[in-house]
């Protein structure tokens, strides 16, 4: 581009929009990845509370599942 096209409004323009895609871009993967921790800790839950009706030591559902014996007791 040469120096007398240069127009300074179009330049902030688009930076402002290469931010802001920028910042959806993250915030998206950002939603993404705590779905994810979600999704894993409630299978966590859902198989802990299996396996305590099932009668299973609650000290191994925690080293199995990777919850405290806390979350499972109050299962």
């Amino acid at each position: 581009m040469l120096l007398a096209e240069y127009d300074y409004d179009t330049d902030i323009a688009v930076q402002r929009q290469e931010s802001l895609m920028i910042g959806i871009q993250q915030g998206i993967s950002q939603g993404i990845s705590q779905g994810i921790e979600q999704g894993s800790y409630q299978k966590a839950i859902e198989t802990a509370s299996a396996f305590k009706k099932l009668g299973f030591d609650i000290a191994k559902i925690a080293e199995g599942t990777g919850l405290s014996i806390k979350e499972i007791e109050a299962l």
